[in-house]
């Protein structure tokens, strides 16, 4: 049986990694847009806005898909408490009606870590969730969601829940990309909180996790870690070093009531899933540069 995979959210910034891996595993590629121009890359480019119940439905009598990979959602802007939420939660719903009708046969949506309640140890997938925003709500209520109908269903679901990101065309507001363009200027940046601990994952780590796992029959939760962590002094310092620009970089400790750790337990993804993260934090941050 051909691999038919439709893809959402594919523009951005893990999404765009994810077409090379999928077409290394022999899957047939389509993806929904609503931009005009989209690149000659093999890729199966469908005209669709997600929030259009009609289109989405036709796109999916168009590809009948085997499988469903969903990156859609707003991570810009308001994004935390946008009431944009709601409706992501919506399209969501409707992905998985229209897939079913298509004979499809598995899904895999995406998560963030901050569904968790933090403690100063690695993350597991059974932890306890306390999501604070209406974002990470609303990621949790659509997995659950997904989850009871895909069982009800005979759907295979899968739920990757992403930790730190950083990669190449970042938002110039993130971390990563604002350290980059604010040091290349010459300009002062500040880090507040040096000592916070991170779990950062290269897009291209994460795009190829979820590919693994789309392509696998591990169901549930699993965390895309690397499962150790890194401060932001010895991140920001890193970078700031390559650049020759460390007396730009100022580093403070003030008071947070951001949790002291944030990393991600990555047993599943590499045990189970059987996927092998292939770049270093220090072969990440080069080839960002080199770009």
């Amino acid at each position: 049986m051909d691999k038919k995979v439709l893809l959402t959210g594919v523009t951005g910034l893990i999404g765009k990694e994810i077409i090379e891996p999928l077409k290394n595993l022999g899957y047939k590629i389509s993806a929904l847009t609503i931009d005009e121009n989209n690149p000659d890359n093999g890729v199966n480019w469908i005209k669709c806005n997600l929030f259009d119940e009609e289109s989405v439905k036709k796109a999916f009598e168009t590809v009948k898909p085997t499988h469903l990979m969903n990156f859609a959602w707003a991570t810009t802007g308001d994004y935390l408490s946008s009431d944009i939420n709601l409706e992501f939660i919506k399209a969501g719903i409707n992905l998985l009606k229209y897939f079913k009708q298509n004979g499809g046969k598995r899904a895999v949506y995406v998560g963030t870590c901050f569904e968790y309640k933090f403690k100063d140890e690695p993350l597991k997938e059974y932890d306890t969730v306390n999501p604070q925003t209406l974002y990470a709500t609303s990621k949790n209520a659509l997995r659950e969601i997904a989850e009871s109908f895909c069982k009800t269903n005979q759907i295979s679901f899968g739920y990757g829940r992403i930790f730190y990101v950083y990669g190449h065309g970042e938002n110039e507001k993130r971390l990563t990309a604002h350290l980059i363009k604010t040091l290349q200027e010459d300009k002062e940046v500040t880090i507040n909180c040096g000592r916070l601990i991170k779990d950062y994952m290269y897009t291209k780590d994460i795009a190829g996790g979820f590919a693994a796992f789309l392509d696998s029959n591990v169901e549930g939760i699993v965390n895309m870690a690397t499962g150790k962590g890194i401060s932001l002094r010895d991140y920001s310092t890193y970078i700031a070093k390559k650049l020759g620009k460390e007396k730009y970089l100022i580093i403070k400790e003030e008071d947070t009531n951001q949790p002291e750790i944030i990393v991600g337990d990555n047993t599943r993804l590499t045990k189970e899933v059987g996927y092998k993260i292939k770049y270093t934090f220090e072969q990440a941050i080069n080839e960002i540069l080199n770009y």
